[in-house]
């Protein structure tokens, strides 16, 4: 991929080719407009992850760029693209279970931090998906356990967790509800 920055001036065009290091340290400068989404699909595809990532946190992406990015290879990628109003609108239960099923921390604590926003997946349903990809990261239950969404049978199971904090922080919260 080839990116040229182009220059307007006195009515003639003056381009200049960039790196991906140029490329990274502009992608959050682009307006994040409808405009731009055609540039955002076509830069979702670069290798860079950090430009992906940069894509990831736009909200004017279309939906199969969206979809592209919550399966990409790099977590950050897939958690920075969880935290977008898109992604909650659009995300079905079958790509959710995916995520989770793949283990990655960072991801899978975004998709908690949000499970009561997605407009077509259930928190029953990430609950399922939670247990039936038995998740045993720590990191990961805390977040569970902290969770404002979670139901309070999920929250109760991880009270009897052999982790002290996961348990320690599930009790907290079920006596903060």
């Amino acid at each position: 991929m080839k990116a040229i920055l182009g220059v307007e001036v006195d009515g003639e065009t003056i381009g200049a080719e960039l790196g991906f290091m140029a490329l990274e340290s502009m992608i959050y400068n682009i307006p994040d407009t409808e405009e731009n989404a055609a540039m955002f699909a076509a830069l979702a595809k670069h290798p860079s992850p950090n430009i992906r990532e940069g894509v990831a946190n736009k909200q004017n992406i279309d939906s199969d760029t969206l979809m592209m990015l919550a399966e990409d290879k790099d977590p950050r990628v897939v958690a920075a693209v969880i935290c977008t109003d898109a992604f909650k609108t659009f995300v079905s239960v079958e790509q959710i279970k995916s995520i989770i099923a793949r283990g990655e921390e960072r991801p899978i604590q975004n998709l908690l931090s949000f499970a009561g926003q997605f407009e077509e997946v259930s928190v029953e349903e990430i609950e399922q998906a939670l247990k039936d990809a038995d998740i045993q990261n720590p990191n990961i239950l805390l977040e569970a356990a902290q969770s404002y969404d979670l139901s309070s049978n999920f929250i109760e199971e991880l009270t009897q967790h052999p982790d002290a904090s996961v348990a320690a922080a599930a009790k907290e919260q079920l006596q903060n509800r």
